[in-house]
């Protein structure tokens, strides 16, 4: 089973986040205002950018099947065969509109991934990975 964000809340997701973070770095290029702020920026800027694409830590797909569960955002895939899962987390929190999901074993730049209320059949898809976390241990 597919669960994906409406494409509408993936584009304001890379605008608002991704472009707004490029503007910042752009404008701190620009103004070659020397100092420890521009400095942080022109660092901190493409290691968060970079991070989110390597993790992928904020899916904008998840897919269910027989075989196991992949995330995918950036056009790019993480994906965890069932039988080589030991262990599927699934963290609730007082919000209520999210949950993170750790796949285990995993190497640090996979394996954690932060679901929110806005997927498709969000509530079916924390179904499920809570069961196959039950199932698995």
């Amino acid at each position: 089973m597919t669960h994906a964000y409406a494409r509408a809340r993936w584009l304001a997701t890379v605008i608002v986040q991704d472009a707004v973070l490029v503007a910042a770095l752009a404008i701190a290029l620009a103004t070659r205002a020397p100092g420890p702020l521009t400095a942080a920026l022109v660092v901190a800027i493409p290691l968060v950018l970079g991070w989110g694409i390597v993790t992928l830590h904020f899916p904008s797909r998840v897919v269910i099947d027989a075989r196991g569960v992949t995330f995918s955002a950036y056009g790019r895939e993480h994906a965890f065969a069932w039988a080589e899962i030991e262990q599927v987390r699934v963290r609730r929190f007082l919000v209520g509109d999210r949950v993170l999901v750790r796949m285990s074993p995993a190497p640090p730049w996979r394996g954690r991934y932060w679901v929110t209320r806005g997927i498709e059949r969000y509530d079916d898809l924390v179904r499920e990975l809570e069961g196959r976390g039950q199932r698995t241990t």
